[in-house]
């Protein structure tokens, strides 16, 4: 994709619930997992067995961080891309578990740890963000589901709080919570009451939040109230600027670029033809940019498939600088 700065259009916020990413965490058997199975489209990948109750859901059991990179590989092909528009994680915490068990049998080790200097958690994220990153980058909107925990923290005062939080780790939850649109708490206020989600917290107690400034702090937890409390919440964000920047579309995630290498390769030997035709003055200059990219002494001949993203940033330069 080329970038043009010019031709940029202003972004429209849009109403449509499945083209963003969600983070729901809580207690169990409080309509998590009900609540996903309502978006639409949706394939169920079920790291716990939580589905069993929901009748027609599309599910599929993963039951090791192998087994997901098969469901992403597919994920990928058009055919399945037309059959969903949602994935949804359940649970986000086995998930990260069996992730890091993946990175440790990969290198041997017991613990992420035992690589030390944080490589072992260095893998884990780039692992983890290559999948769940990917998704979004796929097109898929992507909801994760999640456990809680309570934290008893200490006050200045010597008092102590109990503060709600996810069960993930804190590298693992600053991924997904940084990753979410909406990042909500579902829980039961009293037993036998309706289960709420909590979307806003100005106590620091529940940790949550949300993109939309005028999301209501609570809704009774369901998919329709969710969609409509978004709507709700958009469309008085939209009457700052006369409904302007408010689409009912689907946002689609901007699919990652691709570089044919063969042509880049075929573009930059022309272009180096055409400016050595002109004089021997260009090619000091053209290899200022090949190793401003590529290092002191390298070749774009000594490139490889993996490297197209900096040929292409040669050819760009090449073409803006000397041509």
């Amino acid at each position: 994709m080329a970038i043009d700065l010019l031709a940029l259009q202003p972004h429209k916020v849009s109403r449509d619930l499945s083209g963003y990413i969600t983070y729901i965490y809580g207690a169990p058997k409080c309509g998590k997992t009900t609540l996903a199975a309502q978006m639409e489209k949706p394939l169920l990948l079920a790291f716990e067995p939580g589905y069993h109750a929901l009748p027609g859901v599309m599910a599929q059991d993963v039951t090791s961080w192998a087994e997901m990179k098969q469901v992403y590989r597919q994920l990928k092909m058009p055919e399945v891309q037309a059959m969903y528009r949602c994935v949804i994680i359940d649970t986000i915490d086995i998930a990260a578990d069996r992730c890091k068990k993946y990175i440790c049998n990969q290198n041997g080790i017991e613990d992420l740890g035992d690589l030390g200097y944080g490589k072992g958690w260095t893998k884990f994220k780039e692992e983890f963000n290559e999948v769940f990153r990917g998704l979004t980058q796929l097109g898929y909107a992507v909801f994760f589901i999640g456990h809680e925990k309570l934290e008893v923290v200490d006050n200045p005062d010597g008092t102590k709080t109990t503060k709600i939080r996810p069960q993930l780790s804190n590298s693992t939850k600053t991924v997904i919570a940084g990753m979410a649109d909406i990042y909500g708490y579902a829980h039961q206020k009293a037993a036998g009451e309706m289960s709420v989600l909590t979307l806003r917290d100005g106590s620091g107690i529940i940790e949550c939040g949300c993109r939309f400034k005028y999301m209501p702090v609570e809704i009774v937890m369901s998919y329709k109230n969710l969609v409509n409390a978004l709507n709700e919440a958009i469309d008085k964000e939209a009457e700052e600027t006369n409904n302007m920047f408010v689409t009912n579309e689907r946002i689609v995630a901007p699919t990652e670029v691709s570089y044919d290498y063969d042509a880049l390769m075929a573009e930059f030997q022309d272009l180096v033809g055409q400016l050595m035709s002109r004089g021997t003055t260009n090619g000091p200059k053209i290899t200022a940019i090949v190793e401003k990219y590529l290092g002191k002494g390298k070749k774009v001949s000594d490139t490889i498939p993996e490297q197209a993203e900096f040929v292409s940033l040669i050819v760009s330069d090449i073409k803006a600088d000397l041509m």
